[in-house]
């Protein structure tokens, strides 16, 4: 349906650009044949006796006109969708046709104005840019006022077009100016007809747009429940999971223990001895779920970490990133000759991936610059965005997290919101 309105808008276009063509032929044709008619018949006396104003050359009409409407027909189709994107471009190219229209009508003797609502019809087939269009409609809406010859013969004097009809008799007189008054007539109805489609164009689209906004707004609510669905039922899931860690793990060993005690307490008195051997066995038993509460605490760190060195881990995930999304890392790794703890190194990836993440979602950054080095006896970790930034920043989860994270391993870290956004993490060595 689209489509055909278009084709229909440049149905109409076109053929409103013929029919001016015909009608510019027509009147500079009257203009030029009749002054010849007027010498040849030695009319020029009357002629000049009933004119208040001594026209320009019938030549210069005649042919000037042609050749100012060739001119504003290349404007017009000459327009490549590279102008049409250019907003100020396309804005020059439609002043131009106004002008070069104007000084048309002018060589005419203002006789025929309609090609301005050519004008008109062009302007709103190209400009898209809300801007421009409106200012030009209004400009051209004062230009097609001023160009009837009642209004601009006012200010500077012309010769009718009407007293070249009038030299013929009544009949061929009335033949002109019927045809002169079915052409504009017709140019009129094209331009209403555009008018029409051009308005049923674009109440479609904004229905279109609405209905597709609906469906967006209804997308994004079903993707909310099913968001809020998955985050409970992975909350449910990992509250299942550490409910067992923790009832394999540290239930199983103080079950033994807490057996183990009461034994003790039972035999003290009377068999030391075996009370000692006892304490040795929950001894063991203590040693093996400190083990088991590691092992569980291990299955906790970030994936990578657990096969990747800290730099490895970091370019993988920077990788990953990049592979879903237009942001560009750039990473200055300069811990080569640094070993750090397990604990050390989750806090960075956590950080690291925490500042990432709201950069993309947040920031809607497109690079992203991290810096790791050591300077004194801290360790330093700069994160810079070139997203929006914020003027005061708001302490999420996310950043308390990081602030959380950091204070356990003794670590301090700030943030700035200007010029984008700015992560500094420094922890002792």
């Amino acid at each position: 349906m689209q489509y055909s309105y278009q084709r229909l808008l440049s149905f109409l276009r076109n053929a409103m650009t013929i029919l001016n063509m015909l009608i510019v032929v027509f009147y500079g044709s009257v203009i030029l044949l009749t002054t010849q008619y007027i010498v040849s018949t030695r009319l020029a006396r009357d002629f000049l006796d009933r004119i208040t104003h001594l026209p320009h050359q019938p030549i210069v009409a005649f042919f000037g006109s042609l050749m100012l409407y060739g001119i504003f027909i290349f404007i017009m189709y000459s327009r490549s969708e590279k102008v049409i994107a250019h907003k100020r471009l396309n804005f020059i190219y439609s002043f131009i046709e106004m002008i070069v229209s104007f000084t048309l009508i002018y060589f005419l003797y203002m006789g025929y104005n309609g090609i301005l609502l050519l004008v008109f019809c062009d302007c709103i087939f190209h400009l898209r840019d809300g801007r421009y269009s409106k200012w030009f409609i209004w400009v051209l809406v004062v230009a097609y006022l001023i160009s009837s010859y009642d209004v601009f013969s006012a200010i500077f004097p012309l010769t009718s077009i009407n007293e070249y009809f009038q030299i013929y008799g009544s009949q061929i007189n009335g033949i002109f100016m019927m045809s002169k008054s079915c052409l504009e007539t017709l140019n009129m109805i094209l331009f209403i007809a555009f008018m029409i489609v051009y308005l049923v164009d674009e109440i479609q689209k904004n229905q279109h747009i609405s209905q597709e906004l609906d469906m967006v707004h209804q997308v994004n609510k079903e993707l909310e429940n099913y968001a809020a669905i998955t985050e409970k039922i992975g909350e449910n899931n990992e509250r299942k999971r550490l409910a067992r860690e923790i009832h394999d793990t540290l239930g199983h060993a103080l079950t033994g223990i807490a057996a183990g005690v009461d034994a003790c307490i039972a035999m003290i008195d009377q068999n030391p001895k075996a009370t000692k051997a006892q304490l040795q066995v929950i001894s063991k038993v203590v040693r093996q779920g400190i083990k088991d509460v590691r092992n569980s605490l291990n299955k906790l760190r970030p994936g990578a970490l657990e096969e990747y060195s800290l730099k490895e881990a970091i370019e993988r995930m920077i990788g990953e990133f990049s592979s879903v999304s237009d942001l560009t890392i750039a990473l200055e790794y300069e811990l080569e000759n640094i070993d750090l703890e397990k604990t050390k190194e989750d806090i960075l990836f956590r950080i690291i991936q925490e500042s990432i993440t709201n950069a993309l979602r947040h920031g809607h950054a497109t690079e992203v610059h991290i810096h790791l080095y050591q300077e004194n006896h801290f360790l330093y970790l700069k994160i810079q965005d070139n997203g929006i930034g914020c003027d005061h920043v708001h302490y999420g989860f996310g950043l308390t997290q990081m602030r959380e994270r950091l204070a356990v391993i003794n670590g301090q870290v700030e943030f700035d919101g200007h010029h984008g956004f700015l992560t500094i993490a420094k922890i002792p060595v």
